[in-house]
């Protein structure tokens, strides 16, 4: 267990005292999963005079993928709903910043081209932020190293700046999360797992736990790892699958600075920050390993995977050659964490249209940390007030068929989600 995952079990521990709140026998919202997604669901629910909720986590808050999260909080994007929802997400973060600090820095982010077809993607990503009021400006190589001394730019072909992009401590957004949702009437439950989603006349009757069953109204997965077998369940497709997903953390170097922008090389498919005064390399691997939630124990809580140099030294190598500063300086761990896919690259955040009150939040695609405050909101907003308020057909559940949830061809075609994701202009 690293410093973060130690400060958020302390905060769990702290705050969620078990003998505070008895166990109920109904609500009227129940959420299936306490890391950031589930926390902001939390939290926006009650933003909106929900307070009937409760939020069950298998293991203690946070400790599934979230507290491993990179926390890199980039605005631009392609699609317009998902530079809305990365707006969300800023501003909310700012103001949280305001109040108790999550580690919410605007450093800005440099991307870097090393092919004119790069270049020529960059322009169009360009055009695209300013339409939606989002800075963005193409650099020079020359600029580019001005922003980033310690980085090797010759072969560049160029770079493209986005000074409104920051970063975040992930683990102390879901403390924030969880003390306002909490300061609001919302009930969280550790060490609570939800064995299945109760089901009469089709609609969400309730959910039977560890802890015994409650009777809700309305039921979300975000169960993260676990979406899917949850899903399963009830005969719900939930096409999500993990992978293992890769960032080394080094010593310090010198030069490296808390300001320093955080950094994306999409023909290497390495991005980083600064971390501790050293950096944080990582990668989005071309041919993932995936990781079936079956195998792993019931007590994945703050836990990694295997450290796999074989799988991540070629991205390394690409860092050192960026940063030629790395090839002389210590690794103080390789975090090999599972990370939930989608076999198209776009989360989903849908209702269950055979199951009335059953809605799902899950397949973030390695940027929960970034999506959790916008698509939180728009989940909260479907349930309280029936309309979402933004267009979420892009992420719906009928994207999929049948065979799309078949295991065999999941694991196989998430494999190269990653790097897809990651290569695609804004990803």
């Amino acid at each position: 267990m690293n410093s973060s995952s130690s400060a958020l079990a302390a905060f769990s521990q702290e705050n969620l005292d078990p003998m505070a709140e008895s166990f109920p026998k109904h609500t009227q919202i129940v959420v299936i999963g306490g890391g950031v997604i589930g926390t902001a669901i939390a939290f926006r629910l009650a933003e909106l005079g929900s307070r009937d909720i409760a939020v069950l986590e298998r293991g203690q808050l946070g400790c599934g993928t979230s507290w491993h999260a990179a926390g890199n909080i980039p605005l631009m994007d392609q699609i317009p709903e998902m530079v809305q929802l990365n707006r969300l997400a800023a501003d909310l973060y700012e103001w949280f910043e305001q109040e108790q600090s999550i580690g919410w820095r605007r450093c800005g982010r440099v991307i870097l081209a090393r092919t004119e077809s790069r270049m020529a993607e960059f322009r169009s990503l360009v055009n695209s932020a300013n339409r939606a009021d989002v800075e963005a400006y193409l650099m020079s190589p020359q600029e580019a190293q001005a922003k980033l001394p310690n980085f090797r730019t010759d072969d560049l072909v160029g770079a493209l700046w986005s000074p409104s992009d920051g970063r975040i401590n992930p683990t102390d957004l879901i403390s924030t999360y969880v003390r306002k949702a909490r300061a609001q009437g919302v009930q969280f439950f550790e060490d609570t797992k939800v064995k299945s989603v109760i089901v009469t006349d089709s609609r969400v009757a309730g959910v039977e736990t560890s802890q015994g069953d409650i009777r809700c109204e309305y039921v979300v997965n975000c169960a993260g790892l676990w979406s899917r077998p949850l899903g399963l369940q009830n005969e719900i497709d939930i096409p999500v699958y993990p992978v293992e997903h890769f960032y080394a953390l080094t010593e310090p170097i010198d030069g490296i600075t808390p300001d320093m922008p955080t950094f994306r090389d999409p023909d290497a498919l390495i991005y980083g920050r600064e971390e501790v005064g050293g950096l944080l390399v990582g990668c989005f691997d071309l041919n993932a390993k995936p990781v079936s939630p079956e195998t792993l124990p019931d007590d994945f809580s703050f836990s990694l995977l295997n450290e796999d140099w074989e799988q991540f030294g070629p991205y390394m190598e690409r860092g050192m050659h960026l940063v030629p500063a790395l090839a002389n300086t210590g690794i103080k761990t390789l975090v090999n964490g599972p990370e939930s896919f989608t076999p198209d690259g776009f989360p989903i955040l849908d209702h269950v249209k055979a199951v009335k009150g059953y809605f799902v939040l899950a397949g973030l695609n390695s940027a929960g940390i970034l999506r959790s405050a916008g698509m939180a909101l728009a989940l909260a907003e479907w349930i309280v007030n029936s309309d979402p308020g933004i267009d979420v057909s892009r992420f719906s559940l009928n994207r999929f068929r049948p065979q799309h949830n078949d295991e065999a061809w999941l694991r196989d075609q998430v494999r190269h989600a990653p790097s897809g994701h990651f290569a695609a202009p804004g990803g």
